[in-house]
């Protein structure tokens, strides 16, 4: 048995979920899955407490990201503090016909809003297809006519795409960082281009990744108007990229919320989300650079490190 397996049969510490909450220490854990896929080492988790947790390239040392975690007695609750926060973008599209997430990780998202919009289709690009099968088999995620996974580059899905989507929602993570090729400016611009009228773009952050400030920056420079919502409890921060300048305020937001849980009640309270968590104004530092493709080369791996 190899070091990493004796850990998990024995490790009892803190969790740091992808959401970088508060730590908990966990009295017990169980390994219900393991394996080495092409892109990286994963393995499905159950706790104590009752959820199940997908984990990449483990080093159970209390640093880990949690890439999903479902409650086994409610599988569509959103236990994660940033999946809770990235609905607030919902009642800002002007749309929710088609949406598109990139990154599948356990589908907490996916099934979730499968329930609460029974209109809408769910597109998903999803590079490893060891996890397409990972959260079919342990995460109670089934395919149908309105949710529908594409295997593959996400990048090269948007850029070879002709579809336009009402939300684009950006959800990738390695297990320590969001890759570069996915928040470069020349990326964006592809993403852009595949949003349908009145559609925005929501990606999840790492408000703690040295990158932070120079993702902002590339942002700012394909998107008009940013808006971010600080996650409570966890170190990410939601973006809502729109396209054409909204003027949005925090007052108006919550109104939008409010109006849109009256049709869609989703259980989250998105008004008070929105109200402890977004600002007025985001915030670029005046040395923040704008991340460019041709940059990769400089960087060892081309991925942009969290920490």
């Amino acid at each position: 048995m190899t070091s990493a397996k004796l850990l998990f049969k024995l490790w009892i510490g803190l969790t740091l979920g992808m959401c970088l909450a508060a730590p908990v220490r966990a009295q017990e854990s169980q390994v219900v899955y393991e394996v080495q896929s092409r892109y990286q080492y994963i393995t499905v988790l159950d706790t104590a407490g009752g959820l199940r947790q997908l984990i990449f390239d483990g080093r159970f040392d209390g640093t880990d990201a949690i890439q999903s975690e479902m409650n086994l007695s409610n599988h569509e609750e959103l236990t994660l503090s940033y999946s809770r926060h990235i609905m607030a973008a919902l009642p800002v599209a002007a749309g929710l016909k088609r949406i598109l997430i990139v990154g599948l990780g356990g589908a907490c998202m996916q099934r979730y809003l499968h329930k609460l919009l029974p209109a809408a289709t769910i597109e998903t690009a999803e590079l490893d297809p060891a996890i397409r099968e990972i959260a079919a088999e342990y995460f109670f995620f089934k395919e149908d006519e309105r949710q529908v996974v594409h295997i593959g580059d996400g990048r090269k899905f948007i850029e070879s795409s002709q579809e336009k989507y009402d939300i684009i929602f950006l959800d990738a993570f390695t297990a320590t960082s969001i890759p570069y090729m996915l928040a470069t400016q020349e990326f964006l611009r592809a993403v852009r281009a595949r949003l349908a009228e009145g559609g925005l773009v929501c990606a999840n952050l790492w408000d703690e990744e040295a990158d932070y400030p120079n993702m902002l920056k590339t942002y700012s420079t394909v998107f008009p108007e940013l808006h971010v919502v600080k996650c409570a409890s966890s170190g990410n921060s939601i973006l809502v990229a729109l396209p054409v300048p909204m003027g949005l305020t925090v007052r108006a937001w919550m109104d939008k919320a409010e109006a849109f849980e009256k049709t869609y009640p989703t259980g989250l309270n998105l008004p008070q989300l929105i109200q402890r968590g977004a600002a007025e104004k985001t915030s670029i530092p005046e040395n923040a650079r704008v991340l460019l493709d041709k940059d990769k080369e400089t960087r060892p791996d081309g991925i942009s490190h969290s920490r």
